[in-house]
């Protein structure tokens, strides 16, 4: 059974986001989940799928939390 291909493209760009430390990129990519959630283009499954790789991300990887603790301490921007 094939995948829904907007899920695949969102796992893509979330995957991308993770390995970026991108904060910017990470929400983006929720904001896109919860726009086609609302289109009916993904299954609640689905979207909480996407949110696991967004936003609970960025609230329990470790690596994460300490690349953006690093960057508030050195005054850099989130990105």
């Amino acid at each position: 059974m094939n995948e829904n291909p907007i899920l695949e493209q969102l796992k893509r760009e979330a995957l991308y986001a993770q390995c970026s430390f991108s904060t910017e990129l990470l929400y983006q990519t929720y904001g896109k989940a919860q726009m086609a959630r609302q289109l009916e283009a993904l299954t609640k499954s689905e979207f909480m799928e996407i949110n696991h790789m967004t936003v609970y991300f960025m609230n329990t990887d470790r690596e994460y939390i300490r690349n953006c603790n690093r960057n508030y301490r050195e005054g850099r921007a989130l990105t």
